[in-house]
């Protein structure tokens, strides 16, 4: 008798476990389903991002953050909630002028609703105060999550330059 309920229990942990992988599989397979419209989505919002910040528009740009986004610039402290990020971007406005940006994507990767976005950007930007324009190019990380409507909003962003920081002026000779 003992060894019949000793079986009983194995075939029933069998057929549980048996019903706890098909549920697995069939969850694993419907957030596995085809990514190309959300990564259509993201790309108008990579395409967005590009146009607001090859205009200088800091309001446009900090409208397709969720409201608590990140944005990690170089040299400069991040800037958090849209609030923040309309602020930086609108004080780099006041100190450089963008002459075009194009963002390239290199990876996009879409996992149920959030998604990473890395690439590549070119820009030119020349300081308010003068002097020669700077071919700037680097590379991005972007995070997003998509809400319940289905819209993707950035929640984190952070790029740097390629280019060598340059090395401040010498100090006066006295």
């Amino acid at each position: 008798m003992s060894s019949f309920l000793v079986a009983s229990a194995f075939r029933r942990n069998v057929v549980v476990m048996a019903g706890v992988i098909a549920l697995t599989a069939t969850a694993a397979s419907a957030q596995q389903k085809p990514a190309g419209a959300d990564e259509a989505a993201i790309a108008k919002v990579r395409t967005a991002y590009q146009s607001a910040a090859g205009a200088g528009d800091g309001v446009a740009l900090a409208k397709l953050y969720a409201p608590d986004g990140i944005e990690m610039p170089p040299h400069a402290p991040a800037a958090k909630g849209r609030a923040g990020i309309e602020a930086f971007h609108k004080a780099f406005g006041q100190q450089w002028m963008m002459h075009g940006m194009t963002i390239t994507a290199t990876e996009t990767r879409v996992s149920g609703d959030t998604a990473y976005d890395l690439g590549t950007y070119t820009q030119g930007i020349m300081s308010m105060k003068g002097g020669p324009q700077i071919d700037d190019k680097g590379k991005y990380v972007v995070l997003l999550k998509k809400d319940g409507s289905g819209r993707w909003w950035i929640t984190h962003a952070i790029w740097n330059s390629d280019l060598p920081l340059a090395a401040p002026p010498a100090p006066a000779k006295k």
